[in-house]
This record gives C-alpha cells, structure tokens and sequence, in this order.
C-alpha cells in the first residue's frame, strides 16, 4: 500500500517559500496604503480650499457684492463634504472626518474695507494660496 500525501520536507520548503513572499510583500503593500492615504488627505485639502473660495463668493453674492470682512463671515457660507470648518478667533482650522488638520485659514485686509484676501495654508497638502476679493487699483 502506497502513501499518499506530502512529506515533511515539501510542506517546509512551501512554508519557507510562502513567508519570503509575505515578506516581501508587505512592505511594498504597506507603501501603497500610505500612499493612498497622502493622497487622500491632498484631495480634501483641494477640497477644502474649494470651500473657502465658495463661501467667499457665496457671502459676497448674498451681500450685495460685499466683501467678508473676517474669517467667521465665511462659516455659514463653507459648504464641503467630509470636512470641518471651525473658527478660533483671526483664523479658521478646517479638519477630515478624523478630525486631522488639513487647511488654515487666515483673513488678511485689505484697503478701506474694499479688498479682502483670505490665505488658505494645508502644510505638506498643498501650496499656500491666496483667495483675494474687492476692488484692486
């Protein structure tokens, strides 16, 4: 009678084969998932400045042409999903779901209350940008 299965050796030699694999597999999947992960919080943080550009034109627009004269002028008008915008006296933090920072906020005035210009700063995101609005000369 004939022994049919596998000896001891082959299921080492699978074992063996099977764990230089995963170890080389796995940080090469690891790097894929940080990479995803950077590159989502670069999306919201476009989409955060995508806010703040709409809650400036929407302030302005229900203002009869109006420029927001502070950070907290755009709270009500910040319209973004899966992200927060929260106002702390001069500037505005605006966060993920997990509550990481992405973006900030600052008003900077402009001149006789004409000219506004908000900077939206998302370290490491995305450049510092700058929403300006009003008349210029």
């Amino acid at each position: 009678m004939k022994n049919k299965g596998f000896t001891l050796i082959e299921l080492l030699a699978v074992i063996v084969i099977l764990a230089i694999i995963a170890l080389i597999a796995t940080p090469i999947i690891l790097g894929i998932i940080n990479d995803a992960r950077t590159e989502a919080k670069k999306r919201s943080a476009e989409l955060a400045y995508s806010g703040v550009e709409y809650a400036v034109t929407s302030y302005m627009f229900e203002h009869s042409g109006n420029v927001p004269g502070t950070v907290n002028d755009l709270k009500d008008h910040f319209r973004a999903d899966n992200v927060t915008f929260t106002v702390s006296g001069d500037t505005a933090t605006i966060t993920d779901k997990a509550n990481n920072k992405l973006c900030t906020v600052t008003y900077v005035a402009g001149e006789n209350g004409k000219e506004a210009a908000f900077k939206v700063t998302c370290e490491g995101l995305m450049d510092e940008k700058l929403i300006t609005v009003g008349t210029s000369k």
